[in-house]
């Protein structure tokens, strides 16, 4: 699920908030930050004329790369959901096993007023680009410009490697910087980047009590965010271990997991997760509760998704990605060949295998 560059991008978020601010330096709002993350801005960043001269190279490197992701990926994307996907202005839209994954459900369900993104990362603190010297921001971009550009060509990211190279006890302190970029480049204003936390009866996410300068904090976060028109969304990243053995033990994120299922969700390049006994906590709540489900082959079995839902076919689909092949999704396969016709997917979406990407539309039977 996350890029195999994700690893090097990821080592340098936790540069700049482990470096000491210099008196004279001014820091930068959330979403100046984000901005230059995304390789959108850099006039303003520093009166230095060498860490000014950094970010435009910056920028001027990420653009491009920007620009062929939108072509192949995300128009094609953002059309093919206008034509075939319910929306809802205003919605949640939940997306466990995302990741820093914001622009692929934001392309999904654009006039969503809030999102919720799941997954075992941490999330982390605002970074403070301004407090970098230069050697270090230097590192800082070139790594995150890795990062940016692995996303941009593969529109996914590899799980294992954030899983092994972020955490609170690590160098790597999280991916809020990452959404944050994503929140730019998707064309959102940054507003506000607060931490928050599962309340202890699991009805709603809360302001985190913590000491606002501890990494632990930061492990989930809320992004305030204003969309071009001048409307409000709100962008929930939730650090949480979504298998059996961890929700069975916390009530609180077991009823905050049922509520989140509630909603509209979307799910890919999520390991064949809920395919295993194991993770039977998410994959009941979604089949109990989701009002639609849209997926690639990676996310709730076939045969329990054709039970509840009346499921359309997109793109093709002969067999898992090689990771997963033996005995995964076999009546997706069948209900695949059976098809007198499937509809076509325009754009790449999760593991890329010899036939192509699938995705299934699934909305509730009455």
């Amino acid at each position: 699920m996350l890029a195999a560059r994700t690893t090097t991008l990821l080592m340098t978020l936790a540069l700049g908030s482990a470096l000491a601010l210099p008196a004279t330096a001014t820091a930068h709002t959330p979403d100046q930050t984000a901005h230059y993350l995304a390789g959108m801005a850099s006039e303003g960043f520093a009166a230095d004329a060498a860490d000014l001269k950094q970010v435009a190279t910056y920028a001027k490197a990420v653009e491009p790369k920007w620009a062929s992701y939108w072509k192949r990926i995300a128009t094609p994307m953002i059309d093919w959901a206008h034509a075939e996907l319910a929306q809802t202005p205003g919605e949640t839209v939940f997306y466990p096993f995302s990741g820093p994954d914001f622009p692929t459900v934001a392309q999904l369900y654009p006039d969503a007023g809030r999102y919720i993104l799941v997954a075992l990362q941490t999330g982390g603190r605002v970074p403070r680009l301004d407090a970098m010297n230069p050697k270090h921001l230097r590192l800082y971009l070139d790594l995150f410009k890795r990062g940016f550009t692995d996303f941009t060509r593969r529109g996914y990211f590899r799980t294992d490697d954030l899983k092994a190279d972020t955490g609170r006890e690590r160098t790597i302190e999280g991916i809020t910087p990452v959404l944050m970029a994503f929140a730019a480049r998707m064309g959102f204003t940054v507003d506000s980047v607060t931490a928050v936390r599962i309340s202890a009866d699991g009805k709603s996410l809360e302001p985190h009590p913590g000491p606002a300068d501890e990494v632990a904090t930061w492990d989930s976060v809320r992004l305030a965010l204003t969309r071009p028109d001048g409307k409000k969304v709100t962008l929930d990243y939730v650090h949480l271990d979504l298998s059996d053995d961890y929700l069975k033990q916390h009530d609180n994120a077991r009823t905050w997991l049922t509520r989140a299922s509630s909603h509209r969700t979307f799910t890919k390049a999520a390991s064949h997760l809920m395919q295993k006994p194991f993770f039977s906590v998410v994959r009941d709540a979604l089949i109990g509760h989701a009002p639609s489900v849209v997926q690639d082959e990676t996310g709730l079995d076939y045969k329990d998704l054709n039970k509840a839902f009346d499921v359309t076919l997109y793109g093709k689909f002969d067999r898992a990605y090689h990771l997963w092949t033996e005995g995964v999704q076999r009546e997706l396969v069948t209900a695949y060949k059976a098809a007198k016709g499937t509809k076509k997917l325009p754009f790449r979406v999760g593991y890329t295998k010899d036939a192509g990407s699938c995705l299934q539309v699934a909305t509730r039977k009455p």
